[in-house]
């Protein structure tokens, strides 16, 4: 769901966020399209390092929103 507050975002603005998700819809379609392309160029070792640093990536990030969440100390995400 993409909220967008009509008292703080003029419609172009609103317009935009539109289309930006558009954008990347898009994306994500053609990508899942050529998937079994994708596969084939990087082989199976480039898909388990992919998934690998995906998952760093993911759990890095939930690390982050959990201490963000529960303020901890002087943590001041950047």
């Amino acid at each position: 769901i993409v909220l967008s507050d009509n008292d703080v975002y003029t419609v172009p603005q609103q317009a935009e966020t539109g289309v930006v998700l558009l954008v990347v819809l898009i994306l994500n379609l053609v990508m899942l399209l050529l998937s079994d392309l994708i596969l084939r160029v990087i082989g199976r070792e480039g898909a388990a390092v992919l998934i690998r640093v995906m998952g760093m990536i993911l759990a890095s990030l939930a690390v982050e929103i959990v201490l963000t969440a529960l303020a901890v100390g002087s943590w001041k995400p950047a």
